[in-house]
């Protein structure tokens, strides 16, 4: 598999690590086993225990080459959102090809990247836990690792202040701007300005720039949806250049840059879109998206919303994740049973689409014709054409929103285009 380990990637010595390791693992013929074990197996497709979800290595190596490519094009830097896969070898991967940080959503995640050697974590997300504090604050004193988090509130402020007053240099943060109706983040232009000025007078906090995510607002390629992105997006660079007009950035070091970060999978275009419009400022900007699911794409909801789309783009980000499954039973006709269920995929945005069935050593596609209906834990109940499936079968299954299919699995298996098994990606959720 072609993601190695360089200066540009994590550590030789973590990536060994997490290769050697034995873990348990559920879909291969022996557990407990490693990623280096698998790599030499020799196993196929076929020797899988299912369910079984696994990445392609074409379609893998393609997306993280692909959109690498796309950021140089829209000249935006990459933080890629590491709570999709929490995978060292793919964190690797991703900033080998560039990436400018790894985004966490919580501080035990910023922790695991550390020990795992990623240099620079953005968390996206308020921090308030003591503890968590405490640790930020010793892991300052690292001068190989910068944490950077969001505050949205005078409180906020207050409580980051009291429990980092021992560290050794200043907290980067990010002034966040938030949706009405939604989650984190200040609602008010004006309140945010207040609150960037705030932070500029800290001691304990160095205000490193402006954070908003537009992901919360509905993920959609109709005109409503993209207008309302474009709107809220225009807000986030105006707060931008308001703090900056205000002398917020003034007590920066000269070479320090103002950070401005937004940027799901779904509308990265619009973030760069609109953070090409942002005029010269005191400092450099550092125009930061955070795309975390372009990594496998997916069947379903980014192949709605993507701007690399199938059909959207030329040069397309490809599903990299699928799973297989037994069929169980077929109690009635035109009802089949599925020996999968929601402990191994995805259901939270949408059900795993059928792409085919697997018999006698051919690949026959389903067209339309099965669906799966519902998911319990274990089962899935797939709707057909009577006659269509037989027990034991094997159902290629599509899947939706890659981050709820990652943190079900500690061994994914990856596969070329011949199902041979090559490699494992090793997940620490």
């Amino acid at each position: 598999m072609n993601l190695p380990a360089t200066s540009d990637g994590l550590p030789a010595d973590r990536i060994t690590a997490i290769d050697t390791e034995p873990v348990s693992a559920r879909s291969l013929p022996e557990s407990l086993t490693s990623p280096a074990r698998v790599k030499a197996a020799g196993w196929r497709l076929d020797d899988l225990w299912l369910p079984v979800v696994v990445l392609r290595e074409r379609a893998l190596t393609h997306n993280l080459d692909r959109f690498a490519r796309w950021c140089r094009e829209h000249d935006v830097d990459l933080a890629p959102h590491g709570k999709t896969t929490m995978a060292p070898q793919l964190w690797s991967a991703q900033l080998e090809r560039g990436a400018w940080a790894i985004t966490a959503a919580t501080v035990a995640q910023a922790r695991i990247m550390r020990d795992n050697g990623v240099p620079r974590v953005l968390i996206a997300n308020e921090v308030v836990e003591p503890g968590q504090l405490a640790w930020l604050s010793d892991a300052l004193a690292d001068p190989g690792f910068e944490p950077l988090s969001l505050v949205d509130s005078h409180d906020v402020v207050d409580v980051m202040e009291r429990y980092l007053a021992s560290a050794p240099r200043p907290m980067p943060v990010l002034i966040e701007l938030g949706v009405p109706g939604r989650r984190t983040g200040i609602r008010d232009t004006a309140e945010a300005l207040d609150l960037a000025e705030r932070v500029a007078r800290s001691s304990q906090l160095r205000l490193a720039g402006i954070e908003g995510y537009e992901g919360v607002l509905p993920q959609r390629r109709d005109d409503e949806a993209i207008e309302n992105a474009r709107a809220w997006l225009s807000r986030l660079v105006e707060l931008l250049n308001s703090a900056d007009a205000r002398g917020v950035f003034d007590g920066a070091e000269e070479a320090e840059e103002i950070v401005v970060t937004a940027g799901g999978s779904g509308y990265p275009d619009l973030v760069a879109e609109a953070f090409a419009t942002i005029p010269a400022l005191s400092r450099p900007v550092r125009r930061v998206i955070r795309s975390g699911c372009y990594l496998t794409h997916d069947d379903l909801s980014y192949e709605r919303s993507s701007p690399l789309r199938s059909g959207a783009d030329p040069d397309p980000l490809l599903p990299a994740l699928s799973c297989y499954a037994r069929v169980l039973s077929v109690p009635e006709p035109g009802r089949a049973l599925l020996g999968v269920g929601k402990r191994d995929v995805s259901f939270d945005i949408d059900l795993p689409v059928v792409r085919a069935v697997h018999r006698d050593g051919g690949r026959i596609p389903v067209d339309g014709q099965a669906r799966v209906i519902e998911l319990n834990d274990h089962h899935g109940f797939c709707d057909t054409e009577p006659g269509l499936l037989r027990v034991g079968d094997v159902v290629e299954l599509g899947l939706s929103h890659p981050c709820t299919v990652f943190d079900k699995w500690q061994l994914i298996p990856v596969l070329d285009e011949h199902d041979r098994v090559i490699d494992a990606i090793r997940t620490v959720f």
